[in-house]
């Protein structure tokens, strides 16, 4: 008998699920129709247009109140007009979009009196749509013991705030980030650089995280975000323990054409492991000072791995034309098993490929 009332409640509930989903598509589909098409044409007018006109132009009574179902909808609209018309969209109008559907109003009362699946939707899609929620409403989640709200609510504050958004890096050393964290921080700040907001200096980050792949992150940027002031504390990381947070900083500090580096970077060449060897060798590549001929040269005659002398070999193939020389001097002493080294670095087919 419990079998029976078992099975009748699990299919009750897949045709309830079946049904609900039909429902909310049916809801899509008519609010699809309604408003898609006309919203796409507003964001990508070139003209800014008022309130009013855009109200008109879709047909929406402002003076009434808008269901939150309805707004769900409007709101993944408007997601998917800026997932595929970002670089196109007119900003204002795509903001008056949302004020004529009270869409901030919207966002602030789900993070309010939702449930927490509902409070983490609307922080992501304050990102999404670049939409907007105070300060006074995000601060209650900045310190939240759920991690995946308290994350949520970080990343939607460091978008939004101009005052000191990244100050959790500051107050916790131990802040963690995984690799999709990472992705999301750098799209947060790719958009405060986009917008004209001050973008914070990273160095200080990589000095007092605890964390190995927060420094690495944050190395990253320094390189991505071009911070050469960054450059002469950067170097100090050469002396840490760890391989990879060594490799990284190399490659940042050629990329930032800190030349001062080259000699230190010559010096530690012999004890460190191949990889970093690599990295060496592809900064002092970069660093481009015409000092670095004999000891490259040197470097290659004394590696022993082939991914090692491939490197030094591209490096003094674009080095200079003292490089081209003595790449090609040492193209002339090459035996029939190198030989291919010398033909994979001058041809670019075969680079692209490899």
């Amino acid at each position: 008998m419990f079998c029976i009332i078992a099975y009748l409640f699990l299919l009750f509930h897949i045709i309830y699920g079946i049904f609900k989903r039909r429902k909310e598509k049916r809801k899509y589909n008519k609010a699809f129709d309604k408003y898609y098409e006309e919203m796409k044409a507003i964001s990508l007018d070139s003209n800014t247009l008022s309130e009013g006109e855009i109200a008109d132009r879709l047909e929406y009574d402002t003076k009434k109140r808008p269901k939150p179902n309805e707004l769900r909808i409007i709101t993944q609209l408007l997601t998917e007009i800026k997932s595929v018309h970002e670089d196109e969209i007119n900003e204002l109008n795509y903001q008056t979009i949302q004020t004529v559907f009270q869409i901030t109003r919207f966002l602030e009362r789900e993070l309010q009196f939702g449930s927490k699946r509902s409070k983490i939707q609307a922080l992501k899609l304050i990102q999404s749509i670049n939409g907007y929620a105070s300060e006074a409403v995000l601060v209650r989640f900045l310190y939240h013991r759920e991690l995946e709200l308290r994350n949520s609510a970080r990343y939607t504050y460091m978008w939004l705030s101009q005052g000191d958004p990244f100050r959790f890096f500051d107050e916790d050393i131990g802040m963690k980030l995984r690799q999709w964290d990472m992705m999301e921080l750098h799209a947060i700040l790719e958009h405060r650089k986009k917008v004209g907001y001050n973008t914070p200096t990273f160095i200080k980050w990589v000095n007092t995280s605890a964390e190995e792949n927060v420094k690495i992150f944050f190395i990253n940027e320094i390189r991505l975000y071009n911070e050469t002031e960054s450059a002469p504390i950067l170097a100090k990381q050469l002396n840490v323990r760890s391989v990879e947070i060594r490799g990284e900083a190399i490659k940042t500090l050629g990329k930032l054409k800190y030349k001062e580096v080259e000699p230190k970077l010559i010096e530690m060449y012999n004890v460190q492991p191949e990889e970093v060897k690599r990295q060496i060798i592809s900064a002092i590549a970069d660093l481009k000072t015409d000092k670095a001929l004999g000891f490259l040269y040197n470097a290659y005659d004394e590696a022993d791995n082939w991914g090692t002398k491939r490197v030094i070999l591209k490096a003094l193939y674009e080095y200079s034309a003292m490089g081209r020389k003595t790449f090609d001097q040492l193209e002339r002493k090459a035996d029939s098993h190198t030989a291919i080294l010398f033909a994979h670095t001058k041809h670019p087919l075969i680079n692209q490929l490899n």
